[in-house]
């Protein structure tokens, strides 16, 4: 085996374990404590790394499946992370709480990636195993991506939309890699145990989530009530 696919797959497997085992804490830990951002940063770091391992790994073997969870996975992450941010741009100061080059281009890096993916999955429905994988995450990322693009010109009206987008987007990301991790790794279940049972069970508790949210919000209760919102904004160098 070459030597450096060798040494990008430790760094793979490695960053991979030390995310899940982030999102675990995250998970767990009260909501916005310092414990819960310490591990947020740290799974986002992570997923980085697991991101950049994986594209040099696929584009070397051409790994259309790894390219696909990967770019899906990293935007769920990077735009669940940004939502803390971008809670009030329009009336931010601070240039890392506004819509910026980072946002807009990751949004529209994924858009085009993910529209390819779905696309060649469609194509090569017949011939190509993985293709309804392609074309689900590919559809799935693109009309994501769509509606950030849409969003970041017109902010939505509710102003905790940045919660959910948070919560939901963080938690996805976390179910697309442990996924990932099972198709590769859990050879003794079922194929369709190890592409299923992630979505399904990760769906039902983010909606059950979700709802445990909304019903407080619902009762008057401010996302800095529910949990530990500790945003400050910082000015301009140049203001």
């Amino acid at each position: 085996m070459d030597p450096a696919p060798s040494f990008l797959l430790m760094l793979h497997i490695a960053a991979g374990a030390l995310s899940l085992a982030a999102a675990a804490v995250a998970i767990a830990a009260p909501k916005g404590r310092r414990l819960h951002r310490l591990a947020g940063r740290v799974y986002v770091l992570a997923m980085a790394g697991v991101f950049a391992t994986a594209m040099s790994l696929s584009l070397a073997s051409n790994d259309l499946f790894l390219m696909t969870v990967a770019i899906f996975s990293f935007y769920m992450v990077l735009s669940g992370y940004r939502a803390l941010y971008l809670k009030q741009p329009a009336a931010s100061v601070g240039l890392r709480y506004r819509v910026g080059a980072l946002d807009k281009g990751a949004a529209q890096f994924t858009l085009i990636a993910c529209s390819a993916m779905a696309t060649y999955g469609g194509v090569y429905w017949f011939t190509e195993p993985l293709a309804p994988v392609l074309v689900v995450l590919g559809v799935i990322g693109s009309l994501m991506a769509f509606f950030d693009l849409k969003r970041f010109r017109t902010p939505p009206a509710d102003p905790r939309a940045w919660f959910f987008t948070h919560m939901i987007r963080m938690l996805g990301g976390t179910i697309a890699s442990v996924t990932a991790f099972l198709v590769t790794n859990a050879d003794m279940l079922a194929p369709l145990a190890r592409w299923l049972a992630p979505t399904i069970i990760g769906t039902a508790a983010i909606t059950i989530w979700v709802a445990y949210y909304k019903r407080k919000f619902a009762g008057g209760a401010a996302p800095e009530t529910v949990a530990e919102v500790r945003l400050r904004e910082l000015p301009d160098e140049d203001g």
